[in-house]
């Protein structure tokens, strides 16, 4: 079997990770997003959250979230809602895979660093990411994937 065979197969492998953890994201970010406002109704428990998580939060993260993510919660629930929509079609659709895979692997850290959780540890949010590092260095998205037919048009090579 040629080497391109073997990636060709490879990749179309990783289609059932991609399309779950793609999904788990849009369905996160739509959650948020049918809140209302656009993503802004999410900032009350957006607030709350980032509150009741603060003395577990990471030393080094505390500050950033005292002073910067508390009194702008509304803003960030925007992005947050809005940021998960956009990984999780980026991921689900295989267009430009590895730049979605990696901005969802910045929320999750993030997510870890304001809860305390430990990335090394046993959990959900280490699955997700090490499913995205997973995506992010096999390039995914050219299996059945909008990547694919970007890469094989030689039009974009950047993140497919």
């Amino acid at each position: 079997m040629s080497t391109s065979k073997t990636h060709s197969v490879s990749v179309l492998l990783l289609l059932p990770l991609r399309l779950s953890v793609g999904l788990a994201f849009l369905i996160g970010g739509q959650s948020k997003l049918a809140a209302g406002n656009w993503g802004a109704a999410y900032e009350s428990s957006l607030h709350d959250f980032v509150l009741s998580n603060l003395e577990n939060a990471y030393g080094f993260y505390r500050p950033f979230l005292e002073s910067f993510v508390i009194p702008n919660a509304g803003e960030f629930a925007v992005l947050v809602a809005w940021g998960e929509l956009a990984v999780g079609f980026s991921i689900f659709l295989g267009l430009f895979t590895r730049f979605g895979a990696a901005l969802g692997i910045f929320m999750v850290l993030n997510y870890t660093f304001a809860v305390g959780l430990g990335v090394w540890m046993p959990s959900l949010e280490a699955a997700y990411i090490w499913a995205m590092f997973t995506l992010l260095i096999c390039s995914s998205g050219r299996g059945l994937g909008i990547d694919q037919v970007l890469r094989s048009r030689k039009r974009i090579r950047l993140f497919t």
